[in-house]
């Protein structure tokens, strides 16, 4: 497989003018969509009160979400591989951008509960479909480090999402509009504007980018055929239907591990900020919950692009994925069992820290593990299997957090199925996992973990 070492200057200069164009507007694109996913979390500060919406509810409506994302996700990406890129993105983003602005019109749990099924089913295969979409455009080699460009939009979009949030609420009873359905409409428009801007400035592929030189063109083209090609005569892709691929062991070893990642991620983004006002003040001013719930995100912006360039360097992909998950599950651990407020604290930072450098790794696996037919599907199974962690972790947390009342067992749970999704990840073969990866067809297929 070609190495990024050996890229020629020509082909240098054309990524990179592939990434000043494109790069920066997915990342604004992303920071919107994980803005609206978590802003559910901050409006639950006072909508809970005013609709009578317990943990346990606000845990199900995450779930209605997630179930609705999950079961229209494949064919989403489908269809924006057979449409293209712009109509399919553009058409995710207008609806979900009408549905979320919608839910300021929630009047109890019956209504918030089918308005969020709403926007879970508008959004669904947003992000596989702009991972997909980068497949297009670079290597595999390169693909860990474009991806983390718009993987930081998930810190990016909780720290400033939850500062913004939190002073979005104290507009309460502004044209006597409760404070949490400004901020469903004020966080919802920006989807719905920036749709329709991608209709004008993508481009479906490379061969399609008027903004590129007929020479840039081909360079780009050729050196993500020359990778594809190279990678499935390098590994022994297992043959049949995409079905029998999708329900292979390393694509469901993969997903499983994905699945405990993902319910990570939502429990911190949908939660953190009624843990934060638990373990401190419940009394605290909705500014200082915004500015501690953005701490553990704002120190993870920088580790994600550093841990993926690494990780692209190296060509590792094993490791760079099970010790950070591992520490990540140990962070939920200290949250929920340290004796101080500050340790506890300390606890919930490390458990975003570590896990979110990880999700851009997971995102270049299923290229490694199929061959090119099955990417789309393949990249929409395992972003389905993370949308079911993500509709599971935070309805257990809310049961338990009625329950309990509190959220050390919920915390526990979350940090051992974290700490297990790395334990899977152990049975992985390491060789599928890396950049160029040992060739199994030219001698003993190496063992899980060699």
């Amino acid at each position: 497989m070609a190495d990024p070492d050996t890229f020629s200057p020509e082909e240098e200069a054309a990524f990179g003018k592939v990434s000043r164009r494109i790069l920066w507007f997915i990342l604004l694109l992303a920071i919107v969509n994980y803005l609206d996913r978590t802003n559910v979390g901050f409006a639950q500060l006072t909508m809970g009160r005013e609709l009578g919406v317990s943990a346990s509810v606000f845990g199900i409506s995450v779930s209605v979400f997630s179930f609705f994302y999950a079961i229209l996700e494949i064919p989403s990406n489908l269809a924006l591989q057979r449409f293209g890129a712009r109509l399919g993105l553009a058409r995710i983003m207008i609806t979900w951008g009408i549905a979320s602005a919608a839910c300021s019109l929630a009047m109890g749990p019956a209504s918030l509960l089918t308005l969020r099924g709403l926007v879970g089913a508008a959004e669904a295969g947003f992000i596989p479909g702009l991972v997909l979409y980068l497949t297009y455009w670079y290597p595999q080699y390169y693909r860990a480090r474009a991806q983390a460009g718009f993987m930081i939009a998930q810190p990016i979009a909780i720290a400033g999402g939850s500062i913004i949030s939190g002073a979005i609420l104290s507009m309460d009873g502004l044209f006597g509009v409760s404070g949490w359905r400004w901020l469903f409409i004020i966080e919802g428009l920006p989807a719905i504007l920036l749709g329709a801007i991608i209709l004008f400035y993508l481009s479906d592929k490379p061969g399609s980018a008027s903004w590129l030189s007929p020479r840039e063109r081909e360079v780009i083209a050729g050196a993500v055929q020359r990778d594809a090609e190279a990678r499935e005569t390098s590994v022994a892709f297992q043959k049949g239907s995409i079905a029998s691929m999708l329900f292979s062991r390393n694509m469901l070893l993969i997903s499983a591990a994905y699945f405990t990642l993902i319910g990570n991620f939502s429990s911190g983004g949908y939660w953190t900020p009624q843990i934060v006002r638990a373990i401190s003040s419940p009394d605290q001013p909705y500014w200082m919950t915004g500015l501690l719930s953005a701490g553990p995100y704002l120190l993870a912006i920088a580790a994600i692009p550093l841990w993926s360039a690494w990780s692209d360097r190296t060509k590792e992909r094993y490791w760079s994925v099970i010790i950070p998950m591992a520490l990540g599950g140990c962070g939920w651990l200290l949250a929920a069992l340290a004796p101080s407020a500050g340790t506890q604290y300390a606890g919930l930072v490390a458990a975003q820290l570590f896990t979110l450098p990880v999700w851009s790794l997971f995102f270049t696996m299923p290229s490694s593990v199929l061959p090119r037919p099955a990417h789309a599907t393949g990249i929409a199974f395992m972003n389905t299997a993370g949308m079911i962690g993500a509709g599971i972790a935070p309805a257990i947390i809310g049961a338990l957090r009625d329950s309990t009342g509190g959220f050390t067992a919920p915390m526990i749970v979350v940090g051992c199925s974290v700490i297990a999704g790395a334990a899977i990840m152990l049975l992985a073969p390491r060789y599928l996992l890396v950049g160029t990866g040992a060739n199994p067809a030219a001698g003993a297929r190496p063992a899980p973990g060699k």
